[in-house]
């Protein structure tokens, strides 16, 4: 460790707080929380005592150190959570794709409550639920829920001023028509807390209720209500039915297990509610070296809880890592209660565990024979090989291309396919930054450049092979750009070109384009990743068009600039969006004073009055 840095760590304070380790380029590659930052950071210097393999590389690459303050080590551990998620460090055991899992919210500050999808979560009074790291099961939740419930799927502003007709989903019984006045705010309102009893899984609790909600109207002679509430009751009890009893015990219980082999783990955490499984979630993770089992469940058990929204009376793990102290302080803080971690080695959470942990390993075991190629391999992949004189098949296909209008809002993107099938978690866009005006090939270096560094840091994968939408010259510059992001030139891949005009392939290092027979399935594979990559492209570029003329539109008003625009635009959507959010809906975003208000109000007016003339 150089002088300069063991200086920097000699400084560091004896207080609670979070250190960031950098590389040479000033990249964060690790974040840890500490009790006191000296002590611990010092340890990774000390003379004479070796390191582990993983550590030992984790110091030789760290160039710099920073570090933030707490006033507690739980606030180191929150703190540490968040910049993980937020910098992804290399040598950090984290959750892979957490910016994405989807959540369900339930709004609170509407007369007429909303519930859906979201990726992004607010402290806006809302509840959440999730998150979903299966978004196929959320949305069978939410339509099982809209079905049996019939609540609104609009993001209308209710109540309106004047009562509407109603839309297709309230004329064929799918919404109880809020919007035409068909249903006290108060009644509404019980419903959605009834869907949040459903997605607490209080469903003992759920279905109670409605039984003796049912049983009074038909007593009140309100035959048609108690119909209603009968068959939303058989939906609610054939769904309990399906759910696996556990346990006799009523307590809420997350069971976590984790398993991991060779840089991937899987984190599986089973839910039971009520005594019932009514649930999983399977989390992804990615580490660096030789990390042991203490260091990845904990890893997993913090971040787990950090993104989780309801928190049960009970987790089950099977090793209580050290940090436990703080993290029971840290959950006592969040939930004003008392939640148990336990690791019990007998009776029903010992077995509860033991299924858990072969679900995970069985979630991992898919997932290695997957990656070693154990899925069969498609004939158009393998024929792909031979046609373009490849080594093996091109398993993982990454496909670039460019979409711009006369050198307008340029934009690249990436699209990935494994054995023949889009992998859309791994698509990508760029906005091309270095390049002005039309120069196609200027801008897929930069792409292929920008693109490839992230491969060469280990985050990203390495593809089999590169495809470039066009020719020679489109090549060309994409391993010009490859090689000044790589380490040397035998770390590129495969490369291909293929052009639109008549479909011929461009190899590197041949004068003349390779035609393949037109009804061969390796062309028409090509073809459609090329076309995937155009459309994902010419979309992005589409979406950058719009939101700049919507900008632009703003800014017209006086006083509001690209700053408040995007502001505006990010909390209400559309130009459509602001002129129905109303004055006071307005006004609550940051930097609108009543003027500005009043003049954008009048702008959207006399635009819209234009554009009706």
């Amino acid at each position: 460790m150089r002088d300069d840095l063991r200086a920097k760590i000699d400084g560091l304070p004896s207080s609670p707080g979070v250190y960031l380790f950098k590389d040479r380029k000033d990249k964060v590659i690790y974040v840890g929380k500490a009790k006191s930052l000296r002590s611990r950071v010092r340890s990774y210097s000390r003379e004479g005592e070796p390191l582990p393999p993983r550590t030992a590389v984790l110091v030789s690459k760290t160039h710099d150190l920073d570090f933030m303050v707490t006033r507690s080590e739980v606030e180191a551990l929150i703190l540490e959570c968040n910049l993980i998620k937020h910098f992804r460090p290399r040598y950090n055991v984290s959750l892979k794709d957490d910016k994405k899992f989807p959540y369900i919210k339930v709004t609170s500050r509407e007369p007429f409550p909303s519930v859906f999808a979201t990726r992004t979560l607010k402290q806006d009074g809302s509840r959440y639920f999730g998150p979903y790291t299966d978004a196929k099961a959320m949305r069978r939740t939410l339509k099982f829920l809209n079905d049996i419930f019939a609540l609104r799927t609009c993001r209308r502003n209710l109540p309106l001023k004047k009562p509407d007709r109603g839309c297709l989903n309230y004329h064929i019984g799918k919404c109880m028509g809020p919007c035409r006045g068909d249903v006290s705010p108060g009644t509404y309102k019980r419903l959605v807390h009834q869907v949040c009893q459903y997605l607490s899984g209080r469903m003992t609790d759920l279905i109670r209720d409605i039984r003796s909600r049912m049983e009074d109207e038909a007593g009140k002679l309100r035959f048609e209500e108690a119909a209603n509430l009968r068959d939303t009751l058989e939906a609610l009890e054939k769904v309990s039915r399906k759910q696996i009893v556990v346990s006799s015990r009523s307590k809420d219980r997350d069971v976590a297990a984790v398993r991991f082999r060779n840089g991937c783990a899987i984190g599986l955490t089973l839910k039971v509610r009520e005594g019932k499984l009514v649930g999983k979630e399977v989390y992804r993770m990615a580490y660096e070296g030789d990390a042991g089992q203490a260091e990845i469940e904990e890893a997993f058990l913090e971040q787990y809880l950090a993104a989780t929204t309801q928190l049960p009376d009970e987790i089950l793990i099977e090793q209580v890592p050290e940090g436990m102290p703080v993290i029971k302080r840290w959950l006592r803080e969040r939930t004003g209660r008392e939640i148990r971690v336990l690791s019990p080695r007998t009776g029903k959470g010992a077995e509860l565990l033991k299924m858990a942990g072969e679900n995970a390993s069985l979630v991992l075991s898919q997932i290695a024979d997957a990656e070693k190629g154990g899925a069969r391999i498609p004939a158009a992949v393998r024929e792909l090989a031979r046609w373009l004189h490849l080594a093996g098949p091109p398993i993982a296909i990454a496909a670039f291309d460019i979409s711009t209008i006369q050198g307008a809002e340029p934009v690249g993107s990436r699209v990935y396919f494994r054995n023949g099938r889009p992998v859309k978690s791994l698509y990508r866009r760029y906005a091309i930054k270095d390049v002005q005006g039309q120069d196609d090939f200027a801008m897929i270096k930069e792409v292929l450049r920008r693109a490839w560094a992230h491969v060469e840091e280990g985050e990203e994968e390495r593809p089999d092979l590169v495809l470039i939408d066009g020719g020679k010259g489109q090549v060309s510059s994409a391993i010009k750009g490859m090689l000044e992001a790589a380490c040397s030139e035998d770390t590129l891949p495969e490369v291909a070109g293929i052009a639109k005009r008549l479909d011929e392939l461009f190899r590197p290092g041949r004068g003349e384009p390779l035609q393949i027979p037109h009804d061969s399935p390796a062309l028409r594979l090509l073809q459609r990743i090329r076309d995937e990559a155009h459309r994902f492209a010419i979309t992005y570029h589409r979406k950058l068009r719009r939101r700049r003329s919507l900008r632009s539109r703003l800014e017209d008003v006086k006083g509001i600039g690209p700053v408040l625009s995007k502001r505006l635009l990010s909390e209400f959507g559309s130009l459509d969006g602001i002129g129905k959010a109303g004055p006071d809906a307005l006004a609550c975003v940051a930097g609108m004073s009543g003027k500005k208000v009043e003049m954008l109000l009048e702008t959207l007016k006399g635009q819209s009055e234009e554009g009706g003339g």
